[in-house]
This record gives C-alpha cells, structure tokens and sequence, in this order.
C-alpha cells in the first residue's frame, strides 16, 4: 500500500508539467492524483473481479479507466477500452471486439467460420447477424483470449444499451432485445478459468437503468467501484499544480476559499473555475477572493460547461419531465427539501399517489446515483453547488 508522503511525492512531481485538459481525457502527465484508488482497483483485479465503474459525468471515470489500463499493461496484462460510443450497433460491437482482439475485420473473419454464418450477404448482414446471434455470441467467445492476463474496459454502457439495444423483444426469437446480450456478457465475465478481467463503465447508473426494466440480475456478479471527489491535500494540490503551469500564485487562502465554494471536488470543476479565474487574471484583475467570486458568478453563463448535465436527462425517459422538475425546484433552495416536499411536488403533476411514490423512488435513486443530488441531515439537495447555481440561474424562473 502508499503511503502518505508517498502520495505526495508522486502528486509533487508533476506538478510544473500538467495542463488544463478540460473536457478531454487526462492522460500521462495531465492525470492527476486518484493513486489510491488506482492501487485498489489493481487489487480487486488481480484478485479476480470484475468491475462496474459507478461515477457520475465528468468526475473522470474515462480517464482513471485508461490509467487503469495502462497499470495492467505495465504489469503485463492485454488491455483493450471500448468507448461503446463508437459502436452504433450491436454489429459494430463485434467489430470493434474483433478488431482489437484480433485486428481483423468482421468480413474477412467470417470467411472461416461455420457454414451457418460464412459468407453472408454484406447488404443484408444487419439481417441475418440477427437471425444468427447466437453463433455469432459463439464464435466471439471463441476468439477472446481466456488464457492470458486481459482487461476489457466497455466505456459508456448504459448509452449503448438505450440507442442500440433497447428495442421490443421478439417473443418468436430470443436473441432479439437487451436479454440475450446481457445474458452472454455475463456468461463471458463467469467462464470457468477465465483470466480476462472486465471494467464496465458508465456515466448514467447501470443499475438504475437497467432496474427500470428488471435485468438487473444481468450485473450481480460485478463488484461496484466508486469514484468520486478528490480526497485529502489532492484537490490543493491540482490547484497547486494548475498555477504553478500558469506561473501564477494562488495562496492557501485562496486555494482554501475555491474548495470551500466548490464543495465537490470533482478535477472538472477545479478545473472549469481555475480557467476563468486565469482569464480574469489576464484581463488585469488581482488574484483576490473578489477575483474567484466574479469567475464562478461568469462560470454560470457557460452552458457548453454543463450541457452534459442537462443532456443526460434524456436517457431518464418518461421520467425526464419529473425529474427536470424536481432539480428546478431544488435548485432554489440551497439547504434541501425533504422527501415529503418532493413527493407533493411529483403528486401535484401525477395525480396518482402509487405512482407518485413509485416515480419518487426511482428518481431519488437514480438522481443520487449519477451524481445530480445527495442526501444529508434528512433532506435532499444537488451533489454540488456550482451545479445547483447553473440549474437554478438557467431554469430557476
């Protein structure tokens, strides 16, 4: 295990090269901090789990999953990541598996298979690979290297699972629909002897969508992996950092009253108000607390910062009216509602009490698992302040 000082060592020694890498995948030098975590997700591997990566939008799940790969291989592992954005379809997932697996094609690939699936017709593939799934999940299964150290990270699940899989289940054929896909990728994670290790990620809560639709038993194997907010002197020393690239002096006092503004230490968010806090700078102004309340009050008009926040809503479906509604309310109250208070504000849309408290839990739930609110001291409130002033100076009313 790390030790403290350690730690900081490590953390230290980047501290004149890392960049504000906002939006894009920290890599190298730019990722900071997570050391801990890191050994832990290491030891949960080599002990034979696999992993589903729980963490909200932007707390950088896509980033420490990578790291992650890269601590593999440096191990001597395989190491393949998926973003399952790429994939349009259940089609292209098997080609993105065979390509970097095996670094073919899925044409040439099929040219030695099995009768039943050699030499389909390239304009009507889409049809008859559905006609043919089962093969197919067997052929895969094949080619996957069972007998070496391997991790496979699959990035953005839940998306993948809502714009390509989620159609009506063909009660004539079983290999139509979430079901059976769900089902064979258990199967694969469960294979006797296996060495292959599987990181699942998402920035929509897997559990939770798939609840909604009872496959949750298609996840009970996986062992949940949170990630949050920078822990302990990591959040000063990212600011630290992040000055120390810009040759700019932020003292403790400053450093002291952006944590205290920001709350959730999330590297977005340090990340986000420490740009506009330089652009300021820039400007002519002094580093002063004046200066680090005038760049988060100019951080609120940058929709392009949160949209990610307002988009991801969508995948909440017939609940996305309810749950806009209950962060536009929250969002206007700083210390939080109660359960009750929530529950009349759904009940007076819904009009149906079962309902009402079925739509409740479900959202709460939901709402908290991907990082919009949190429970404390027996009332609800957002997960983060910055988030909360956005919401409510956007949609507040």
């Amino acid at each position: 295990m790390f030790g403290v000082n350690y730690i900081k060592n490590i953390i230290k020694a980047f501290m004149n090269e890392i960049m504000n890498t906002i939006g894009r995948v920290a890599e190298g030098k730019n990722f900071f901090g997570r050391i801990k975590e890191i050994q832990h997700a290491i030891e949960l591997l080599e002990d034979g789990a696999n992993l589903i990566l729980a963490a909200p939008r932007r707390v950088g799940k896509t980033s420490f999953a990578r790291k992650l790969k890269e601590e593999m291989e440096n191990k001597g592992w395989k190491g393949v990541y998926i973003d399952l954005q790429l994939a349009p379809t259940e089609i292209c997932f098997m080609e993105i598996i065979l390509r970097e697996i095996k670094g073919i094609n899925i044409f040439d690939w099929l040219q030695n298979k099995t009768p039943e699936i050699k030499g389909i017709n390239i304009k009507e593939f889409g049809i008859e690979f559905n006609k043919r799934k089962p093969i197919f999940y067997q052929e895969i299964e094949k080619i996957l290297p069972h007998d070496k150290e391997t991790l496979i990270i699959l990035d953005e699940f839940v998306i993948f699972l809502n714009d390509v899989l989620r159609i009506k289940e063909d009660k004539e054929n079983d290999f139509i629909g979430l079901t059976p896909f769900l089902n064979w990728l258990r199967a694969l994670r469960q294979m006797p002897n296996s060495k292959i290790r599987w990181i699942i990620c998402s920035s929509i809560s897997v559990e939770s969508y798939l609840h909604k639709i009872n496959l949750t038993k298609t996840i009970n194997d996986l062992t949940p992996f949170k990630l949050d907010e920078l822990k302990g002197d990591e959040p000063k020393l990212l600011i630290q950092a992040l000055a120390d690239s810009k040759k700019v002096h932020f003292t403790d006092e400053h450093i002291k009253y952006i944590l205290e503004k920001l709350r959730w230490k999330l590297p977005y968010f340090i990340q986000i108000l420490f740009k506009e806090i330089i652009d300021l700078l820039r400007d002519g102004n002094e580093m002063s607390i004046e200066t680090i309340d005038n760049a988060y009050v100019n951080l609120l008009e940058k929709d392009l910062q949160f949209n990610t926040w307002t988009e991801r809503l969508s995948y909440y479906d017939s609940d996305k009216r309810f749950a806009s509604l209950i962060l536009q309310n929250l969002s206007k109250f700083p210390i939080g509602l109660k359960k009750n208070n929530i529950e009349d504000l759904l009940y007076s849309e819904i009009n149906d009490q079962e309902k009402t408290e079925e739509v409740l839990e479900r959202l709460l739930k939901g709402l908290e698992n991907d990082g919009y609110i949190m429970y404390d001291k027996e009332k609800y409130t957002f997960r983060s302040p910055l988030l909360r002033d956005f919401w409510n100076n956007k949609f507040g009313g």
